[in-house]
């Protein structure tokens, strides 16, 4: 699966699955946190699991939409 696809792929990829894993464990750390506490103040921490996932999806989509006009101007398909 990651034989075919570039260097840049694999670690946008890697980056994505990192920050994933991390976001989800905060979020189920929060989650535990507040059953074992039901008094205590969740909206930092949820305010910092959003804040990180509107980073990495504005990030990919960055990322993406830079890779889709690369590959335009690579074909010759350069619109003014």
């Amino acid at each position: 699966m990651m034989r075919n696809r570039s260097t840049i792929d694999v670690v946008v990829i890697i980056l994505a699955a990192m920050v994933a894993l991390t976001v989800f464990v905060a979020t189920l750390g929060t989650i535990v946190g507040k059953i074992i506490n039901p008094g205590l103040d969740v909206s930092h921490s949820a305010e910092l699991i959003a804040s990180a996932i509107t980073t990495v999806i504005g990030a990919l989509v960055g990322f993406i939409g830079g890779r889709a006009v690369g590959r335009t101007e690579g074909n010759g398909n350069n619109q003014k």
